[in-house]
């Protein structure tokens, strides 16, 4: 096979032809010219429209062939459309203005959902810019042609990017566990950006957001989505619940530690770890403290009594709950435990809404792993838009351009 034709055949052209391949500087320099007296299509409408004139040459890096890079070289050609006006030609190999050809975006972007940017572009001999090039340009389409469907059900939660608090605000579809949206920030500005991006129409049929307490996030959603069912993450609850009993703790070894008593020093997760995961001599040490009645194994037993809650199977049944719950805590005068009551108090609604739904945010939070391992394999990524490009590429289930050889 003439290595003419090959390259033809890795294109799928049918209105242009290789005019010749030349080996230049350990390269391969295709040269690409129209058939002539063959009407192109308008970029725009698609319609095969006439000549009118041509562009200037222009270039397109190319899947490499045996590992030698390939350059593609072709003037474009401007069509005149009655519809459209005068326009340049729907270019086969091209995706709008990106200098890389439609079938080396797809490989790049295929092999950047299962490897780093940097080792791809280590594999394939080319610059760390012209991956995240093809990652941008897959991603752009991917958007383009997204079926957005109907969301019933999503999920907000944010990922720290680096270190200081960098946070991102990340929004999930719950029921096809796909990432929808990716932005810098946990604020308003930040949710509200996602409904400006992704659309308001797109969302209207939107039943339940499982989300933590973060207020600027419930004001949005009571501004944006009236009719949706605000339910705050199981998990997140959990956790406020840990942080009161770790403080307990911290309180009362400060307290010892004062008097030169260090039995509380080194058992932090002993009291926050599942009873049924300690290990043999967890068990016994904390079967000892327990018979001191100290105040943190009086938050460890409200914290242990607390997992019944979750149990109920109605509204109610929880509200009921929870009242006798508070009573307890109340009498315990634990001041930590308090200030978590009062925290349940004021965000009720949300909690109880859990008892209708019975949504949490644990696939939001198996998404943010894979969002942390993606970011670790990369060692990080220095701008928040590369960071969102590759999460929506990897996580956002974006179809890639349809090419005849995907070279996989």
């Amino acid at each position: 096979m003439h290595i003419e034709k090959l390259v033809r055949q890795t294109l799928a052209v049918k209105d242009h032809r290789v005019v010749s391949v030349v080996e230049t500087d350990g390269s391969l320099h295709v040269e690409l010219d129209r058939i002539r007296r063959r009407k192109l299509p308008c970029s725009k409408c698609g319609e095969r429209r006439k000549v009118r004139d041509r562009l200037k040459l222009r270039t397109w890096k190319h899947v490499p062939l045996w590992g030698i890079p390939v350059t593609l070289c072709y003037r474009p050609c401007r069509v005149n459309c009655p519809n459209c006006g005068i326009v340049v030609e729907r270019i086969p190999w091209s995706q709008g203005k990106s200098p890389l050809s439609l079938p080396l975006i797809v490989m790049l972007a295929t092999w950047t959902r299962l490897l780093a940017v940097d080792v791809v572009a280590r594999m394939f001999g080319v610059h760390w810019n012209t991956v995240y090039a093809a990652v941008k340009a897959a991603v752009e389409h991917g958007l383009a042609i997204r079926d957005k469907g109907v969301v019933l059900r999503i999920g907000i939660d944010e990922i720290s990017r680096r270190k200081g608090h960098i946070y991102h605000t990340q929004v999930y579809d719950l029921d096809r566990k796909v990432l929808l949206w990716s932005g810098e920030g946990r604020t308003e500005e930040t949710l509200r950006r996602f409904f400006a991006e992704y659309g308001t129409d797109n969302l209207e049929q939107v039943t339940a957001v499982c989300c933590d307490m973060w207020e600027p996030y419930a004001t949005v959603l009571g501004e944006l989505l009236p009719d949706a069912t605000l339910v705050f993450d199981k998990f997140h609850i959990v956790r406020y619940l840990h942080k009161a009993v770790d403080e307990v703790r911290r309180q009362e070894a400060a307290h010892h530690r004062n008097q030169g008593i260090s039995v509380l020093k080194g058992e932090r997760y002993l009291f926050l770890k599942n009873p049924w995961k300690l290990k043999d001599k967890q068990q016994r040490m904390l079967s000892f403290l327990v018979k001191m009645n100290l105040d943190v194994t009086k938050a460890w037993l409200l914290k242990e009594e607390f997992r019944a809650f979750w149990d109920c199977q109605t509204a109610e049944e929880a509200r009921n709950f929870l009242k006798s719950w508070y009573r307890k805590v109340r009498y315990s005068g634990l001041k930590p435990m308090k200030k978590f009551v009062k925290m349940l108090k004021r965000h009720e609604d949300g909690i109880f809404a859990w008892f209708e739904h019975r949504i949490s945010n644990g696939i939001a939070e198996a998404l943010n792993n894979t969002a942390k391992t993606i970011s670790r394999r990369s060692r990080g990524f220095r701008t928040a838009a590369t960071f969102s490009t590759v999460l929506m590429h990897c996580m956002g289930g974006l179809k890639l351009p349809q090419t005849m050889h995907r070279f996989l």
